[in-house]
């Protein structure tokens, strides 16, 4: 549909289109701005262990209040607007702390600005696809020759198919499962592992360098 969108021969898919590309500028505006601070002061291993603790206990509240389980109801993609969709880009942009879960943040924005939960998750995975594709070809620009030498061209290439199999196989669980349980097991999850790492860290088992 997009495909078809991009020729001027389908609407719904260039609207798609066109609302995925306005919820992509945000990450890429903030990524090419603040790309070496991010790699400086977060990425290691307590920003991360805190995103890990602060997401699952923000989840965890969710859940205690009963807001965790998402409504049934909601619009498709066809009626998401330019200015909801450049919302969840903002929200998007939370994620480029280490830590924070993109697919989550970007879910559950979709669904606060009205989206239903199969809509969301859609728009997630297609704003992923697109994000995630744009950081690693800004990254093999700048070590593309390094990541090769490194890892072989084999390798990388079967690590990107094996990663496109998984997520699409995911995200219909995805939306099965937090239709019948809710976020729960998540933040349970991401503050158990904030909990163990940490300890490991204050321990010396593993070092935070």
């Amino acid at each position: 549909q997009m495909s078809l969108g991009l020729l001027n021969q389908d609407r719904h898919g260039q609207r798609i289109l066109f609302n995925i590309l306005v919820a992509f500028l945000p990450a890429a505006i903030v990524g090419l701005l603040f790309d070496k601070v991010i790699e400086e002061y977060l990425f290691g291993l307590w920003p991360i262990i805190g995103a890990w603790f602060v997401g699952g206990a923000a989840i965890l509240i969710l859940a205690w209040t009963g807001k965790e389980r998402f409504p049934p109801e909601g619009n498709d993609l066809e009626h998401l607007t330019r200015n909801r969709a450049l919302l969840i880009g903002l929200i998007q942009c939370i994620a480029m702390w280490p830590g924070v879960s993109r697919s989550l943040v970007t879910i559950v924005g979709g669904v606060l600005v009205g989206l239903s939960l199969p809509a969301a998750v859609e728009f997630s995975f297609l704003l992923g696809l697109l994000t995630l594709t744009a950081a690693t070809g800004y990254k093999a620009l700048e070590y593309g020759p390094e990541m090769i030498q490194q890892y072989g061209l084999t390798s990388m290439i079967a690590g990107s198919l094996a990663a496109m199999i998984s997520a699409v196989i995911a995200v219909k669980w995805m939306v099965a499962y937090l239709n019948k349980h809710g976020l729960s097991i998540f933040g349970y999850y991401r503050v158990g592992i904030a909990i163990i790492v940490g300890i490991l860290v204050v321990s010396g088992v593993i070092s935070s360098d």
